[in-house]
């Protein structure tokens, strides 16, 4: 009998944990992604300081978790949103193609979305 409440009760810390892992990055995508719709808005009023500033902020606040997301994600989706942010840096630096920048933001916004979705208890994910 006694197992039998451990193991309940592994379950269930096992669920918390779970649960907690997804509203930690909800928050974090969330926050990012308000961040990068800010980049997105001042490239699109070509003020390129702001959006390169804004842009390494969101980089900063996401390398600043990288221990976290590298020990609870797939390192291939974290690599590719490391990439991402290095592209958009990239671009903004050479301030030549508001386009293409406004490309590459919405493609790193659209890969964290999947990052999230991805980690969400939904049935698609279950099956």
């Amino acid at each position: 009998m006694k197992r039998l409440w451990v193991s309940c009760l592994l379950i269930l810390l096992l669920i918390g944990l779970a649960i907690l892992h997804v509203s930690r990055l909800k928050t974090l995508t969330e926050d990012l992604i308000g961040q990068l719709e800010s980049v997105e808005s001042s490239i699109q009023r070509s003020n390129w300081f702001d959006a390169g500033s804004t842009l390494n902020q969101a980089f900063q606040q996401w390398d600043d978790k990288a221990f976290y997301l590298h020990t609870t994600l797939r390192h291939t989706d974290i690599d590719a949103i490391l990439a991402s942010f290095e592209e958009a840096k990239a671009f903004l630096a050479s301030q030549e193609d508001i386009a293409e920048c406004l490309a590459v933001t919405a493609r790193l916004i659209n890969q964290l979305e999947l990052l999230l979705e991805a980690e969400l208890p939904t049935i698609k994910n279950l099956l």
